[in-house]
């Protein structure tokens, strides 16, 4: 697992850190992660509340790799057994059918196949606009902004591929290249969000929508202080709520619905059902509640083939870490990765600690998107006019480093959200379009095979890349109407 970063490396006074710790995780009102779980009598509002709280604290000491401070918490949330929180008569490992809430008979598996498959298409979702914005940009120029647009589609190419790591893990199949997983343009990522995404030419709209997608959970970023100059280089839908049983897939979505707003926040709940699950099949196991994170690592819903994992040596993208996965630590490493990567690590700008590399660290996708909307660098700025009194600055401060030129006028004018119906009456239009649907395809089709235990299928990743953007920029360079260029529309290949 990753380091504690940035914020984290000054060494913490134990008291203070124990008070902290109490604070936080021991609430009066809050009801404990045990009756959260098995208590079928409390109620929604409870249920909701206790869900907001337990998954913003389990996640926060796990993501930010407080180990220890997570003992403690879930030592103090398991104390009791099982019987005292809800009247069951001769409960027994083997007789875990009286359970009256629904959550010890739960089958996981549909449940995480919905919520993964969701990320994956989440991730899939922004790899379309990206590559469309970059294939947009006219050969030789907007130089910086490629590199940085580039780097960004590749490592969400990544992402899509560890989330796939995590299905495995748990024995669940994933999928990546069937019609329904293909993103239909324009549309709102699963999530409470007000905006839609596109497939757009390169112009400060697109950019604009790609910082959205990007927003970071938190509103503060520690400011950046290093002198080192940086390179660039299926849908959740809102479910009829169930009473009675809270514990549902419909419920469980409905709370992402209602109370996830960045992929970030998306990431954090997820990744506290997955540890839900997990304390649940150790309690099934074993009989009893774990009371530390070595007793959850290993074992439980980590059933997956290892054979099926795609591992570093044999991803041939560039930009980030694979983090192949076969236990809990594989999964926080992979939502560090994805997270860091897309709104920074540890309150920091940055999508590493920087100071873990010699030559540096890059931005996260957020504020590397923001330096291309405001045509500067974040490196080599000054940010005190925007820090309080703890070096935190809004994450909307604008990079004021030197400056990052960018010619908006160097693009291809592609029509927003093309279809392949817009060429049936351009036959060469419409078999230029089906071609690079079908190379998409190819590409998914190589990924696809790679996640089902073909490892060496990635190798053609490549080669698909390079043949995607000749396609598009040809499709580009040809004219639709008076004032609009053809373009990709990424939809499945017809037949």
């Amino acid at each position: 697992m990753r380091q504690r970063l940035i914020n984290k490396a000054e060494p913490q006074d134990n008291n203070l850190l124990k008070s902290s710790f109490a604070k936080n995780t021991i609430v009066e009102d809050a009801i404990s992660l045990q009756s959260l779980l098995f208590d079928s009598k409390i109620n929604k509002e409870d249920w909701t509340e206790g869900l907001k709280h337990h998954s913003k604290t389990l996640t926060n000491l796990l993501l930010n790799d407080q180990i220890e401070e997570f003992n403690q918490y879930l030592s103090s949330q398991f104390k009791a057994e099982i019987s005292e929180v809800q009247p069951i008569s001769e409960l027994t490992v083997k007789n875990t059918s009286d359970l009256k809430n629904g959550l010890e008979n739960l089958d996981y598996r549909p449940i995480l196949q919905d919520l993964l498959q969701t990320a994956i298409l989440i991730e899939h979702s922004t790899i379309p606009p990206y590559l469309t914005a970059l294939y947009s940009i006219k050969d030789g120029t907007n130089i910086l902004a490629s590199q940085i647009i580039r780097s960004v589609a590749v490592e969400e190419m990544l992402h899509m591929i560890m989330v796939c790591n995590v299905m495995n893990a748990v024995s669940i199949q994933p999928s990546v290249n069937r019609p329904q997983n293909y993103p239909t343009y324009p549309m709102k990522l699963p999530m409470n969000v007000d905006f839609f995404v596109g497939l757009e030419t390169f112009s400060t709209n697109s950019i604009a929508t790609f910082i959205a997608i990007e927003s970071p959970s938190s509103p503060l970023v520690k400011a950046p202080k290093y002198d080192h100059e940086i390179t660039p280089s299926g849908l959740l839908s809102k479910s009829a709520v169930q009473e009675n049983n809270f514990w549902t897939l419909e419920n469980m979505k409905d709370f992402m619905m209602q109370n996830v707003h960045t992929i970030g926040e998306y990431y954090d709940v997820l990744f506290f059902y997955i540890v839900v699950f997990q304390i649940i099949a150790y309690y099934k196991e074993h009989g009893s509640f774990p009371q530390n994170f070595k007793e959850l690592n290993t074992g439980g819903i980590f059933t997956g083939d290892p054979a099926k994992q795609i591992r570093p040596e044999q991803y041939y993208g560039s930009g980030g870490k694979l983090h192949a996965v076969e236990s809990l630590a594989g999964v926080i490493a992979v939502f560090q990765e994805i997270k860091g990567q897309g709104e920074g690590a540890d309150d920091s700008i940055f999508d590493v600690d920087p100071s873990q590399f010699e030559e540096g660290a890059e931005l996260a996708h957020y504020f590397r998107f923001k330096e291309v909307f405001h045509e500067h660098f974040y490196v080599g700025g000054n940010y005190e006019p925007f820090m309080d009194e703890n070096g935190m600055m809004p994450v909307t401060t604008p990079p004021v480093g030197k400056p990052l030129p960018v010619d908006w006028s160097a693009a291809y004018p592609m029509k927003p959200n093309p279809k392949m119906a817009d060429y049936q009456s351009n036959p060469q239009l419409f078999a230029q379009g089906k071609a690079f649907n079908q190379t998409y395809k190819n590409l998914l089709d190589a990924i696809q095979a790679a996640v089902e235990g073909n490892a060496k299928e990635l190798e053609k990743s490549i080669m698909y890349m390079y043949a995607l953007k000749e396609q598009a920029v040809e499709l580009m360079k040809q004219p639709l109407n008076a004032q609009q260029n053809a373009g990709p529309t990424f939809e499945y290949p017809s037949n």
